[in-house]
């Protein structure tokens, strides 16, 4: 149902950890109005075409210069660090509404977007964002307390049993 990640002209734009999160992510959130903004938007355009047309969902990609009614469901950010993603972030928030996400791939990748990762986390419009390691999930949410959640993108007996969460759930 999922493809694979691509590899275009040399830089990843989204792994396949990340299609296959951004998938997941579409489908919970119903996500239907999408807007693709950085210098990436046409790559990461076609993967989602490509993953919504497999699982035979209906996607409209908006664009940033039409008003776009109730804003955009999902916004993708393409950028490599913190001086293009910023104002990538304000126009899409300027497009958001309330249940909005935004996603940001890669955000792992160097260590600028790591940093560029940790000041879109203190912009004042964010309210919550959740860290998958794949991708970044940014949310617009007004009047929720401003909350940042890490997944970790793999298991570890080890990691378990040191932090006593088999245990605690009861799962031997």
């Amino acid at each position: 149902m999922l493809l694979r990640g691509r590899n275009y002209k040399g830089t990843a734009v989204l792994s396949a950890g990340g299609l296959k999160t951004l998938h997941k992510t579409i489908a919970y959130f119903k996500s239907y109005k999408m807007l693709a903004l950085g210098p990436d938007a046409a790559v990461i355009t076609q993967s989602i075409q490509d993953v919504a047309e497999k699982a035979s969902a209906k996607v409209w990609f908006c664009s940033p210069y039409a008003d776009i009614p109730g804003g955009v469901d999902l916004a993708f950010l393409t950028g490599t660090n913190a001086q293009t993603l910023l104002p990538l972030l304000q126009e899409a928030y300027q497009h958001s509404n309330n249940n909005t996400v935004v996603a940001i791939g890669n955000i792992h990748a160097s260590e600028q977007m790591e940093a560029a990762w940790n000041v879109i986390k203190e912009d004042p419009h964010v309210t919550v964002t959740i860290d998958t390691y794949h991708l970044g999930l940014v949310f617009f949410r007004k009047g929720q307390a401003k909350q940042h959640f890490t997944i970790r993108p793999y298991r570890s007996f080890l990691l378990d049993a040191l932090l006593g969460i088999r245990n605690l759930w009861g799962l031997f």
